[in-house]
């Protein structure tokens, strides 16, 4: 697993990520939030110093990196093709 996605259900940018990571065939794994989990969520964000979902992390080598949001993804993915 590369990727892992921290997403609402009622959010675009979400749905765009996932998108986007199965369209280029990247794996990833995705963690739901529901309505009642609110404060764990509000936790990470505060920990990440971030508002917003998604939030994306990069998984190789038992470490963990925060990327950020959907356009963060996409300008990550580019950059990493760029350099290929």
């Amino acid at each position: 697993m590369k990727y892992v996605l921290f997403v609402k259900d009622n959010c675009p940018f979400c749905v765009k990520a996932r998108e986007f990571l199965d369209e280029n065939s990247l794996p990833y794994k995705e963690v739901l939030f529901d309505e009642d989990q609110t404060d764990i969520l509000n936790e990470i964000k505060e920990t990440c110093n971030w508002k917003t979902v998604p939030m994306i992390f990069y998984c190789v080598d038992s470490q963990i990196n925060f990327i950020g949001g959907y356009t963060d993804l996409i300008k990550q993915i580019n950059s990493d093709a760029q350099k290929e």
